[in-house]
Order: structure tokens, then sequence, then C-alpha cells
């Protein structure tokens, strides 16, 4: 079975060559995986054998690799075929045996065990019911949670490059409904999708204030949004585009 196209993740193999030849960047070349990777040596100052980190919707596996040639031991979880394709295609061109792949729907992340770091990069605006997602993550995470993810805000004045509904409330939480795809979408093609929700045709993007409270409340003391996740030109991208773009990356640690 021939292997799917990349859409995103130029990843180095063992024997030199990279899955996405064309892109100007490796996945562990990205100013946000440097700025992760400072996040990360900051809580385990002392190495990553023998903890366990999570990578959820871990699309083509390239954050995976990443956290397993730091030392970690890395679990990917992934739902769609041809990302999943992707990731066992990477998994037999890389030595690395703290590195494994498995296909299923991270709402099923509980029967995995608990992990010392749970990293969740492009996933949770996917959700139509974050909050219950992230209470079941919470339970599984010993120490660190990193949410790589879109928001809302309040101001209707602001005109964001996705189409999003009027503010309204979700699981007692604000934030705005994103349309992922028609309710009549068959598996196939949502299967075909590889960037959208796998089984919810609308996904409710948290009110940046109250994800931030969320993170606090499913007992994570420390919390805070990590800006050097946008550098190298931090202040240009909060000052013009923030507000477009609508993502950051939020932490809670234990």
């Amino acid at each position: 079975m021939s292997v799917p196209p990349f859409t995103a993740h130029n990843i180095r193999l063992d024997d030199g060559r990279r899955t996405i030849p064309d892109a100007p960047l490796l996945v562990e070349e990205w100013p946000g995986f440097h700025s992760l990777k400072r996040l990360l040596d900051l809580v385990f100052p002392t190495g990553k054998e023998n903890h366990r980190i999570a990578d959820l919707g871990c699309l083509e596996g390239g954050y995976s690799v990443g956290f397993a040639r730091m030392g970690f031991e890395a679990v990917g979880i992934e739902v769609r075929d041809a990302n999943f394709q992707c990731c066992t295609y990477v998994k037999e061109h890389v030595s690395l045996p703290n590195l494994q792949f498995v296909q299923d729907n991270v709402l099923n992340f509980s029967r995995y065990g608990r992990f010392d770091t749970v990293f969740c990069c492009g996933l949770l605006y996917h959700l139509d019911q974050p909050k219950a997602f992230l209470e079941q993550v919470a339970k599984q995470t010993k120490k660190l949670l990193i949410l790589d993810t879109h928001f809302s805000i309040e101001s209707d004045l602001v005109k964001p490059q996705y189409v999003l509904s009027p503010m309204t409330s979700n699981e007692s939480l604000k934030g705005r409904w994103y349309r992922e795809f028609q309710d009549n979408a068959s598996v196939d093609e949502r299967q075909g999708l590889r960037w959208a929700s796998f089984h919810n045709s609308q996904s409710f993007w948290v009110k940046r204030e109250d994800l931030i409270g969320l993170i606090y409340d499913l007992g994570f003391k420390t919390v805070f949004e990590q800006f050097d996740y946008h550098a190298p030109d931090i202040t240009k991208v909060l000052a013009d585009s923030y507000e477009y773009l609508l993502r950051g990356r939020f932490v809670g640690i234990r």
C-alpha cells in the first residue's frame, strides 16, 4: 500500500530522507517546537527517560518523533486512516523503541493509562465537548498539560480568518461554534478531511479566558500562556495578527 502524501510534518528519517522534501524546515526546526522543548526542559530538567508523553491527535507523527528523540516514552494517538498510515511509515523508518503509535479516537484516551505530560496540538478546537474531553485528559495527566489550540474572544469587532458563530455557551463555557463539515458527510468524506473533526460536524472554540480558568479548575495550579510560541516576531504577532489567527499555547502544571 502506498503511503498518503504528508500534509504538514516534515520528519527526518534515519536514512536522511525527509517526509516533505520541499519543505524549508523539519518539524524539530520549527520555532514552535523549540519553544516546546524549552518548556519540557524547564519542567523535566534532569532528563526525559522513564517519563511518558502523549501526543493527542498526532496527525503524521512529527511531534511524537521529536519527543522520542528527546528521550520520552512517546505515544501518538491518531484516528484518521491516512494520517495513521503516515505515522506507521515513520515508525518503520526511525530507530526509536520508545516511540509508539496507536490508531484510536482520542475520546478513548483513558484506556492508555496515565502520562507525565499530555500534548494536545491542533485538536481541542475540533471537538464539540471540549470541557468533557479535558476533564478526562486531566485525570490521566500527572504533571504537565500543553494545549496548542484555537480559541475565541468576546469582541465582535475583530474579524478572524474563520467563520464563527455569535458568542454563546456550551458545557457552561463561553465560546463560538465552527462548522467542520456538512451534517450529511459520509464516512469516506470525513476520512478525506485530514485536518478536520472526525465525528462532530461542529466544534466549539472556547473563549480564551474560560479556557485558562478551566485548566486551573482541573487541578493545574500553575497556568500560563506561552508567548514565545509566537517567536521570533512575538511583538508583531501579538500586535497585528493574534486576534486574527486566534491561536495560542496554554500550559498547566501540577
